[in-house]
């Protein structure tokens, strides 16, 4: 998608249906899904630099990989998140915002914190269990997302499904989260996990 992300997040109203999507996951197309576990550690300068520009940069071990990740953008009336997503392989969860610095869209923006003190303001620690399904015209991905999001030193359970469009059509990435809807009673989020913390962290 060209450092774009287009994706839906919902939220599991009824946890009892954590084990049906599970099911469906695992019964889709024939495909095992895809087990991660995810620790993220979400950054700001002590100026909240990247707040001030509506910019989440957070680092994140995906099992046995680190990637940094610059994100910003915005979720529409239909609760679509539309967004520039770029990602680059690191060695740690340190913060260390020159990986981006062959970048030069974001680079301009954010050079000016290379160097300063970067502080951890959000974690999530969660296991997402995903799978690729061909959907109409279009290839997309479902992940099942279950554990925690922090903001301080308060804690939030996160159990949603997000809905990404790897290729294709928008019209297809509504489709199929009217489906999924619908049959596990699920509840649009315009909420980022990243929000969530900084609203834990009282900083929204």
């Amino acid at each position: 998608m060209n450092n774009r992300e287009v994706e839906i997040k919902m939220e599991i109203k009824d946890k009892a249906q954590v084990e049906n999507i599970r099911k469906f996951l695992q019964e889709n197309e024939g495909q095992r899904p895809q087990s991660i576990v995810m620790k993220a550690i979400y950054y700001d300068t002590e100026e909240k630099f990247y707040q001030k520009h509506k910019i989440a940069y957070r680092v994140r071990q995906e099992n046995n990989c680190f990637v940094a990740t610059y994100k910003s953008g915005k979720v529409n009336t239909q609760g679509v998140f539309e967004r520039v997503e770029i990602n680059k392989k690191v060695t740690s969860l340190q913060a260390d915002i020159s990986v981006f610095s062959d970048v030069g869209e974001i680079w301009n923006l954010i050079k000016e914190t290379k160097g300063k003190k970067f502080i951890p303001i959000v974690i999530t620690d969660f296991v997402r269990e995903c799978i690729d399904i061909n959907w109409f015209a279009s290839k997309l991905e479902i992940a099942l997302d279950c554990g925690f999001v922090q903001g301080n030193e308060r804690k939030s359970p996160i159990c949603e499904v997000e809905i990404e469009l790897k290729s294709g059509r928008m019209e297809d990435l509504l489709s199929l989260k009217n489906e999924l809807s619908e049959k596990f009673d699920l509840q649009i989020s315009t909420v980022s996990k990243y929000k969530k913390g900084l609203i834990l962290a009282e900083q929204i």
